[in-house]
């Protein structure tokens, strides 16, 4: 045991004065640095830690619960993508679709780059749409998630499904009907 902690003492020894323990090291901080700067780092933790409760509460259907714990997350980091799509879901499972539309944009607004997600994000946009009665808008999303995941099969047979609704409706306005 004495000779190896000898051993060590003499490894630092060379280390220390052979020159590289006299090389500097830089730490650089990653993450939590706003557009402006200043460091948020406790504020998007904080963001973050809501969202997961957000999600224990929609899980429970608890509705009131879960947007008021999202609304928070994203008061605390405004750029929390995943807050405000866990709160557009949230509105759309609570059939409040106006409002979960503003909400899943946002999401797509704040995390562009993964276009499988973003395309599963834009069925749920075409789900509120077509709910609302909008087919029209609903089949112009569910295609635009085609556009951008060939193999989301739930964007193709929702997009068939209310192109079929959209045909009948054109039928009856042909028709005169309002």
């Amino acid at each position: 045991m004495k000779r190896f902690l000898l051993l060590a003492l003499a490894a630092m020894f060379l280390l220390l004065f052979s020159g590289c323990a006299s090389k500097k090291v830089v730490v650089v901080q990653q993450g939590g640095q706003t557009a402006g700067g200043a460091d948020n780092h406790g504020l998007v933790i904080a963001s973050q830690k809501l969202t997961e409760n957000g999600k224990k509460f929609l899980r429970k259907g608890k509705y009131a619960q879960a947007s008021q714990q999202f609304e928070l997350a994203i008061e605390k980091d405004p750029t929390n993508w995943e807050a405000h799509y866990y709160l557009g879901l949230t509105y759309q499972q609570w059939k409040k679709h106006v409002d979960a539309v503003r909400y899943f944009r946002k999401s797509i607004d704040l995390h562009p780059q993964d276009k499988v997600w973003v395309s599963r994000v834009r069925v749920h946009i075409g789900v509120s749409f077509e709910y609302s009665g909008n087919y029209r808008d609903a089949e112009r999303e569910y295609q635009l998630a085609m556009t951008l995941d060939p193999d989301n099969g739930e964007a193709s047979h929702k997009w068939k499904s209310v192109s079929k609704k959209n045909k009948k409706e054109d039928k009856y306005k042909s028709k005169g009907g309002d």
